[in-house]
């Protein structure tokens, strides 16, 4: 198994930008160090802060040198601070919004009380955040509602980042990497597809659809140089969103976006000609949000459903002008291979549309639950649902294809996604978070089974009939859990993290290439003369244990992950992060050994052994990040680090070797002088 590194070495920033270094996580923190009037720490004091919305509370008290931390909080706001202590007049701090996984420096200053005893408001500003290192950004939700967007996906959110760049596809390259070397999460759950099998490299890409509702986003967080070990697992980039949550107040939300055949304007076809106003076009877009409290400042949720719908007319149809295939000619081939089948007893439905519609559509559905159990507990859980439907294999220019060989390709993703919060004391936080992804990919072809025939020399293009070739058996089943576990202790000047994340996976793989054979004829004429030009047969080996006719390869792998870090705040100016991680693939399968290669292999030297699994084998990942405020005035911040992440090959790399001895082939090609 190969894998891939990348090293960003003193990647040092001093912008008037919030630029932050973030971990794969769901929520926020405030920290700081109290002192006096007289620049004298104050001990014992008691931080309370509230969230508004929710009247979520969370505690605090100020250790001996005056330092406290409160981790695992609602990102978003606005948020109150009050800071108490006996012989010192109140300290409020209000409008303070937080940012995903940031930690936002929240330190007034405490006055003695006088006889009159009044409370001290401080309104917090949005300034330029002194706290964060690294390379990376947070986008809030009013970021995104300001955004200008087309296909209301998150790659329209991300490219206002200078790093990234996307494509039609929705795909997502950070400074010039594969997308498929991405991390992308929703509440730190993965959602970017594993297999490695999509343009966009996200669930549901295959099917055209958006992994999630951009109305269900609360924040997105993009990370590039990464120097807290709780990240890892890429090599390009990270998304990490949070979805929205429900508060003391009910809020419900109805919208809706779309277009018709007016909005569509003309292009330049292939032969220069402008092509034909179209007749029909209907894309939208619509759904609806609700929110709000189950139990006043305790329990709260929020739900919403959303609906897309893209279809247009293919204008390459039978008959078409735009079409290079000759329609009389074609539908003598047709005719040709109805009249065959018939006469071997098969009946073939097929046709060659004229008029075919093709679409895209999806449905998303997102529930979630937020406890307040008590002042220091906080639970969430989530479930979402994504299920899309797309036309595939459609003529083109040049090819002409009949009903049976375009399919639908159908995806559903099952998400769900269970969080816990937890102070257990003062000085220390646990972040505990279990979820599970399903994943159902398939392609499912419009007609009976039918072998594929592909004719050339039908005028200037090609007719295929039957089922396409890659799509007669064909999906892929995937199960993702995970589990992260994050342990964090205040310690004076140290914010200590211990923690564990690990993934498992479970493939099922079924891809049985053409299993009803695939016919190749140069022209119509070879057609009626059964002069093949090349055939191609596939099945699965049986003779092998364990093996069926309708044979999948199932194959488990996992990553484990541990980690510790400690933050050290040197001085009121100066930060200094130090990290290490250990991470551990595990293949946890053994497949089946097939004796013809591996005798092959030894008379020959190859080296090769179908048995033979890749050992799994502890990488480390130092990490060092710092942060000087220079003039201690939060305008001019120094930032860098340097680092190693891993990113795992993708896991279809893996499979092949494994399982491809299971597939007997034939093929029969004529004989070349």
């Amino acid at each position: 198994m190969k894998h891939s590194f990348k090293i960003v070495a003193l990647a040092i920033i001093a912008l008037f930008a919030g630029v932050a270094a973030y971990a794969q996580v769901t929520t926020s923190a405030i920290a700081g160090k109290i002192t006096d009037t007289k620049g004298e720490v104050v001990p014992g004091a008691v931080v309370i802060a509230v969230h508004v919305p929710s009247g979520t509370t969370y505690h605090a008290v100020t250790g001996g040198e005056g330092r406290y931390a409160i981790q695992g909080m609602r990102p978003g706001g606005p948020y109150v601070v009050t800071v108490s202590l006996m012989g010192y007049e109140d300290a409020q701090v209000s409008d303070i919004a937080l940012n995903l996984g940031e930690t936002a420096d929240v330190a007034p200053v405490l006055k003695e009380a006088t006889l009159a005893l009044e409370e001290a408001v401080v309104v917090a500003e949005g300034a330029f955040d002194a706290s964060k290192t690294g390379a990376a950004q947070a986008i809030s939700r009013r970021t995104i509602e300001e955004m200008p967007s087309i296909s209301r996906g998150i790659s329209d959110v991300t490219r206002i980042n200078p790093f990234v760049r996307t494509d039609q596809n929705g795909g997502m390259s950070f400074a010039g990497a594969s997308n498929k070397y991405n991390s992308f999460q929703i509440d730190g759950a993965m959602n970017n597809d594993v297999f490695g099998l999509t343009n966009n490299g996200a669930n549901g890409g295959q099917a055209g659809t958006e992994p999630v509702s951009m109305e269900t986003i609360e924040q997105v967080q993009v990370s590039i140089a990464p120097f807290d070990v709780r990240q890892s697992g890429f090599t390009g980039g990270s998304i990490n969103a949070i979805t929205k949550s429900g508060t003391n107040q009910f809020h419900g939300s109805v919208y809706g976006y779309g277009y018709t055949e007016d909005l569509v304007g003309r292009y330049t076809k292939a032969n220069g000609d402008k092509s034909d106003k179209y007749t029909d076009e209907k894309t939208y877009q619509a759904g609806v949000t609700i929110s709000g409290p189950i139990i006043k400042n305790k329990l709260f949720f929020f739900a919403s459903y959303e609906r897309a719908n893209k279809e247009y007319p293919n204008t390459y149809g039978l008959g078409s002008g735009a079409s290079k295939v000759k329609a009389e000619t074609a539908k003598e081939v047709y005719d040709y291979i109805v009249r065959e089948s018939k006469a071997q007893g098969y009946e073939y439905t097929g046709s060659l549309p004229s008029d075919l519609q093709v679409y895209t559509k999806s449905d998303k559905v997102t529930a979630k639950l937020d406890w307040n159990i008590n002042d220091k507990h906080h639970a969430s859980f989530r479930y979402s649902l994504v299920s899309a439907k797309q036309l595939n294999s459609v003529s083109t220019a040049s090819y002409l294809d009949a009903t049976d060989y375009s399919y639908d390709f159908v995806s559903k993703t099952n998400t769900f996604v269970g969080e816990l919060q937890s102070r257990l004391a003062n000085d220390l936080n646990n972040e505990l978070r279990i979820s599970y992804v399903r994943v159902r990919d398939q392609r499912e072809p419009l007609g009976a089974k039918f072998p594929m025939f592909q004719i050339g020399g039908v005028g200037d293009g090609t007719v295929c009939i039957g089922n396409e070739r890659s799509s007669e058996a064909n999906h892929l089943y995937q199960d993702i859990y995970s589990l992260t576990d994050n342990l964090t202790k205040t310690m004076g000047i140290h914010t200590v993290t211990f923690g564990t994340h690990n993934e498992l996976y479970r493939f099922s793989n079924l891809f049985l290439q053409d299993i009803y054979g695939t016919y190749y004829f140069n022209t119509p004429e070879d057609l009626y003369a059964g002069k093949i030009n090349r055939y191609r047969y596939a099945h699965p080996n049986t003779d092998l244990p364990g093996v069926t006719e309708s044979w999948e390869p199932t194959f488990k792998a996992a990553q484990l992950g541990f980690y510790a870090q400690d933050k050290m705040t040197i001085t009121p100016n100066f930060d200094l992060t130090l990290g290490l991680r250990v991470d551990v693939p595990l293949f946890l399968d053994e497949p089946t050994e097939n004796p013809d290669l591996t005798n092959l292999s030894n008379k020959y030297g190859w080296g090769l052994n179908t048995a033979k699994t890749i050992k799994g084998a502890p990488l480390f990942s130092p990490r060092l990040g710092f942060r000087w405020d220079i003039a201690g005035n939060r305008k001019y911040v120094l930032r860098g680090g340097a680092h190693v992440v891993r990113c795992p090959a993708d896991d279809l790399r893996c499979q092949k070797p494994a399982c491809g001895h299971y597939l007997r082939s034939q093929q029969a090609e004529p004989e070349r002088a």
